[in-house]
């Protein structure tokens, strides 16, 4: 069965093809990463509000352990010493993730894949159109879409290795035909597997492990008691 033209086989034969096709492919796959990059820091902006909210409640109520005297312990240094260690925490954690200003770096890669996407439109709308362009209308716009793309890489920063992997999986289609070691199954559970954990690992951690915390203390605080009894 013959080969479509427009079929690629494999990344060597993709970069074979014209510039335009190799622009095309950038401009698409690279508006795909920073909206995955937008999308992605929207989620952990959301999480760090919700975690930081649930590690205060946790504050609150491990300082409510020693008012209500919850524990039977005698000893009530280690409910204090948790406290403040927690206290610490919060501060800290806080501190940390209001620098990471989500919200805004989800702004500038939704505006940099907008910029992108209003390039990839032009790029169409050239591509497609019925008139057949000269070679030199061909170069000259060639030649002005890539300084424009450039001029928007500049601009903008660029988005993190996973949002392009996943990018990968999301057309895991197109990229069968280009890069079939990027779409095997063992490859895409890697990938989401990744991306999982960059954005809910942390937060997972952040809120589950304090409660496991105050509880084992007060077992070990009850036991410790009732031995003494």
């Amino acid at each position: 069965m013959e080969k479509n033209k427009n079929q690629l086989a494999s990344p060597k034969e993709y970069l074979e093809k014209s510039f335009l096709e190799e622009l095309n492919y950038k401009i698409w796959s690279t508006k795909g990463a920073r909206f995955n990059a937008d999308k992605r820091l929207k989620i952990k902006a959301n999480l760090s509000n919700i975690s930081l909210a649930i590690l205060s409640a946790y504050l609150i109520i491990a300082s409510l352990i020693s008012v209500y005297n919850i524990n039977s312990g005698n000893d009530e240094n280690i409910i204090n010493y948790f406290i403040t260690a927690l206290s610490i925490l919060v501060l800290v954690f806080s501190q940390f993730e209001n620098a990471q200003d989500y919200k805004l770096k989800a702004k500038i890669f939704h505006d940099c894949g907008l910029d992108l996407s209003e390039l990839y439109n032009d790029l169409r709308i050239f591509k497609t159109q019925k008139k057949k362009p000269s070679e030199y209308e061909t170069y000259s716009f060639v030649k002005n879409l890539s300084n424009k793309y450039q001029i928007v890489l500049r601009n903008y920063q660029n988005h993190s290795p996973i949002d392009y992997d996943l990018f990968q999986i999301n057309n895991i289609e197109y990229f069968k035909k280009i890069a079939p070691s990027k779409a095997t199954p063992k490859n895409i559970k890697k990938v989401r597997r990744r991306y999982n954990w960059q954005i809910y690992g942390w937060y997972t951690i952040m809120i589950v492990a304090p409660p496991i915390l105050i509880i084992g203390i007060l077992i070990f605080l009850n036991c410790t008691g009732n031995n003494v009894l």
